[in-house]
Protein backbone atom coordinates (compact mmCIF):
# COMPACT_ATOMS: atom_id res chain seq x y z
CA UNK A 1 0.00 0.00 0.00
CA UNK A 2 3.47 2.34 -0.21
CA UNK A 3 2.60 3.33 -3.43
CA UNK A 4 -0.61 5.19 -2.84
CA UNK A 5 -1.04 8.37 -2.78
CA UNK A 6 -0.82 9.93 1.23
CA UNK A 7 -4.01 10.66 1.11
CA UNK A 8 -5.62 6.95 0.42
CA UNK A 9 -2.79 5.37 2.46
CA UNK A 10 -5.82 5.04 5.37
CA UNK A 11 -7.15 2.12 3.76
CA UNK A 12 -4.69 -0.57 5.15
CA UNK A 13 -6.42 0.71 8.36
CA UNK A 14 -9.93 0.94 6.67
CA UNK A 15 -9.60 -2.70 5.65
CA UNK A 16 -8.93 -3.88 9.31
CA UNK A 17 -12.09 -1.57 10.21
CA UNK A 18 -13.66 -3.91 7.71
CA UNK A 19 -12.33 -7.09 8.33
CA UNK A 20 -13.40 -7.06 12.22
CA UNK A 21 -17.21 -6.01 10.96
CA UNK A 22 -17.48 -8.36 8.57
CA UNK A 23 -15.65 -11.16 10.10
CA UNK A 24 -14.77 -11.95 6.89
CA UNK A 25 -11.66 -11.19 4.63
CA UNK A 26 -13.18 -11.22 1.11
CA UNK A 27 -16.13 -9.79 2.38
CA UNK A 28 -14.11 -6.97 4.10
CA UNK A 29 -12.16 -6.35 0.68
CA UNK A 30 -15.50 -6.20 -1.08
CA UNK A 31 -16.96 -3.40 1.34
CA UNK A 32 -13.92 -1.51 1.12
CA UNK A 33 -13.34 -1.44 -2.63
CA UNK A 34 -17.53 -0.77 -2.66
CA UNK A 35 -16.99 2.32 -0.16
CA UNK A 36 -13.77 3.12 -2.13
CA UNK A 37 -15.39 3.42 -5.25
CA UNK A 38 -17.80 5.46 -3.85
CA UNK A 39 -16.33 7.78 -2.25
CA UNK A 40 -13.65 7.70 -5.69
CA UNK A 41 -16.71 8.93 -8.15
CA UNK A 42 -16.90 12.09 -5.68
CA UNK A 43 -13.42 12.96 -5.48
CA UNK A 44 -13.54 16.06 -7.73
CA UNK A 45 -16.05 17.65 -4.86
CA UNK A 46 -14.52 16.24 -2.11
CA UNK A 47 -11.30 17.54 -0.57
CA UNK A 48 -8.37 15.56 0.69
CA UNK A 49 -8.49 16.20 3.86
CA UNK A 50 -12.15 15.30 4.30
CA UNK A 51 -11.71 11.89 1.71
CA UNK A 52 -10.96 9.85 5.12
CA UNK A 53 -13.63 10.67 7.35
CA UNK A 54 -16.13 10.52 4.56
CA UNK A 55 -14.81 7.46 3.82
CA UNK A 56 -15.11 5.87 7.42
CA UNK A 57 -18.47 7.16 7.64
CA UNK A 58 -19.74 5.59 4.25
CA UNK A 59 -17.79 2.27 5.89
CA UNK A 60 -19.62 2.29 9.64
CA UNK A 61 -22.97 3.19 7.83
CA UNK A 62 -22.26 0.06 4.77
CA UNK A 63 -21.25 -2.27 7.52
CA UNK A 64 -23.57 -1.49 9.52
CA UNK A 65 -26.47 -2.49 7.41
CA UNK A 66 -24.40 -5.78 6.52
CA UNK A 67 -25.17 -8.51 8.63
CA UNK A 68 -22.31 -10.59 10.63
CA UNK A 69 -21.53 -13.36 8.54
CA UNK A 70 -20.36 -17.15 9.75
CA UNK A 71 -18.51 -19.22 10.36
CA UNK A 72 -15.21 -17.61 10.17
CA UNK A 73 -12.34 -18.52 8.17
CA UNK A 74 -10.12 -20.95 10.06
CA UNK A 75 -7.28 -18.22 10.16
CA UNK A 76 -9.35 -15.72 11.76
CA UNK A 77 -7.51 -14.35 14.95
CA UNK A 78 -9.77 -14.78 18.09
CA UNK A 79 -9.21 -11.24 19.09
CA UNK A 80 -10.70 -10.32 15.58
CA UNK A 81 -13.55 -12.90 16.15
CA UNK A 82 -13.92 -11.05 20.08
CA UNK A 83 -14.62 -7.79 18.22
CA UNK A 84 -16.74 -9.12 15.44
CA UNK A 85 -19.17 -9.82 18.14
CA UNK A 86 -19.44 -7.11 19.56
CA UNK A 87 -22.48 -4.86 19.39
CA UNK A 88 -22.39 -1.59 17.17
CA UNK A 89 -22.09 1.11 17.47
CA UNK A 90 -19.22 -0.24 20.42
CA UNK A 91 -17.83 -2.55 18.04
CA UNK A 92 -16.59 0.48 15.50
CA UNK A 93 -15.88 2.73 18.63
CA UNK A 94 -13.64 0.66 20.02
CA UNK A 95 -12.18 -0.64 16.97
CA UNK A 96 -11.62 2.68 15.11
CA UNK A 97 -9.80 3.68 18.79
CA UNK A 98 -7.24 1.24 18.77
CA UNK A 99 -6.30 1.85 15.05
CA UNK A 100 -6.02 5.44 16.24
CA UNK A 101 -7.83 6.51 12.96
CA UNK A 102 -9.41 9.60 14.34
CA UNK A 103 -9.39 11.23 17.16
CA UNK A 104 -12.20 10.75 19.82
CA UNK A 105 -13.50 14.05 19.37
CA UNK A 106 -13.61 13.07 15.02
CA UNK A 107 -14.93 9.65 15.93
CA UNK A 108 -17.92 10.89 18.13
CA UNK A 109 -19.45 13.05 15.15
CA UNK A 110 -18.91 9.90 12.68
CA UNK A 111 -21.09 8.16 14.85
CA UNK A 112 -23.23 10.24 15.31
CA UNK A 113 -22.96 10.70 19.88
CA UNK A 114 -21.47 13.60 21.82
CA UNK A 115 -17.99 12.88 23.42
CA UNK A 116 -19.74 12.12 26.67
CA UNK A 117 -21.85 9.02 25.24
CA UNK A 118 -18.55 8.09 22.96
CA UNK A 119 -16.60 7.82 26.08
CA UNK A 120 -19.63 5.59 27.94
CA UNK A 121 -20.12 3.76 24.91
CA UNK A 122 -16.05 2.81 25.03
CA UNK A 123 -16.25 1.84 28.37
CA UNK A 124 -19.12 -0.85 28.27
CA UNK A 125 -17.82 -1.99 25.57
CA UNK A 126 -14.48 -2.38 27.56
CA UNK A 127 -16.21 -3.96 29.88
CA UNK A 128 -18.03 -6.17 27.70
CA UNK A 129 -14.55 -7.18 26.10
CA UNK A 130 -12.72 -8.15 29.42
CA UNK A 131 -14.15 -11.36 30.06
CA UNK A 132 -12.56 -12.74 26.77
CA UNK A 133 -9.36 -10.92 26.39
CA UNK A 134 -8.45 -9.35 29.83
CA UNK A 135 -8.62 -6.08 31.00
CA UNK A 136 -9.00 -3.99 27.85
CA UNK A 137 -7.32 -0.17 28.14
Amino acid sequence: MSHLPKEWRFLRLAWIYAHVLTGQPESATALVTETLNSIAARADVVSPRRRKRLFFSNLFRAASAHPKTQPFAMDIPPAVRTFHNLAEPGRSALTLLYLRVFTPEELAGILGKSPIELADLVQSTRAELSPHLGPVQ
